[in-house]
């Protein structure tokens, strides 16, 4: 009997995995054909029938199959816990909740665990997790996403706010996002106020809300990211709680396979509690 290759025990441990030969070729990044000659070259190599019919294995195939999965799962895991041994994060996350809300918080993860090093990129736009240099992301949308591990961190609850020198000045000059064009336009229908264009507009909302504390006018927000803000008395709430409908939240997501490291797990985990506070 001759030693199977590390390919084809890959294939059928992902076609056991999925179910489907579709589903191997696609963890493979190779054709359906593909796959289905490296089975055969296993079960020529093992002597030993794996299949009952196209993708269904044998009972023993099943066994195999599911061995096989743990032991190439361990193999990633510790190719994962390798790569990350120095405790390097690295993070994509929104510029305005990195700046508003992340950034104030840090010290508090930095003391937790302290072995482990964050390394962040702003972006305004979301990241392809499978291409581009990251173990995870802070995403803003309408989540959960497929082929991703999502955790909502909180939803977006927009408010106006504005220096509270300016409070009762009216108008105020309103200040806007480039990448939330639609802010003002869906808090001015549901409070009832004309749509007037912005006078200034800032890439985030970040640099809007800044512009606000400064008294240049009023900003819309998500509230999350500004309650500490608030409750300092650095901004001032003028249209608290406008009835907008709002689907989009903040979210971790990451591959499912990123988070065996556990320095990733860990960021995760404090994320979602500082959130629910």
């Amino acid at each position: 009997m001759s030693r199977p290759s590390l390919r084809a025990l890959k294939a059928f441990a992902e076609t056991v995995r999925s179910g489907t030969l579709a589903g191997a070729s696609g963890a493979l990044n190779v054709t359906p054909s593909a796959v289905s000659h490296l089975l055969r070259e296993l079960e020529q190599a093992l002597n030993l029938p794996l299949f009952i019919s196209k993708a269904r294995p044998t009972e023993t195939g099943e066994r195999l199959g599911r061995r096989l999965i743990a032991a190439f799962d361990a193999i990633d895991g510790a190719i994962a816990e390798a790569r990350y041994q120095a405790g390097d994060v690295r993070i994509s996350a929104l510029s305005s909740y990195l700046t508003l809300w992340l950034v104030p918080r840090l010290t508090g993860f930095q003391r937790k665990y302290p072995d482990t090093r964050l390394l962040f990129s702003t972006t305004t736009r979301p990241v392809d997790l499978t291409t581009e240099p990251f173990e995870c992301a802070i995403r803003w949308g309408r989540g959960p996403w497929p082929d991703l591990e999502c955790t909502l961190l909180f939803t977006d609850c927009p408010v106006v706010v504005t220096n509270p020198r300016l409070v009762g000045t009216q108008p105020l000059p309103r200040l806007a996002a480039r990448v939330r064009p639609d802010d003002w336009t869906l808090v001015a229908a549901a409070l009832g106020w004309a749509d007037t264009p912005p006078a200034l507009t800032f890439e985030t909302r970040a640099l809007a809300v800044q512009a606000a504390t400064a008294g240049m006018g009023a900003a819309v927000v998500d509230r999350n990211l500004v309650s500490d803000m608030i409750e300092a008395g650095i901004l001032a709430e003028i249209a608290p709680d406008p009835p907008v409908p709002v689907a989009e939240g903040y979210w971790f997501v990451a591959l499912p396979d990123r988070l065996r490291n556990r320095q990733i797990r860990q960021f995760r985990d404090w994320l979602a509690e500082e959130s629910g506070r």
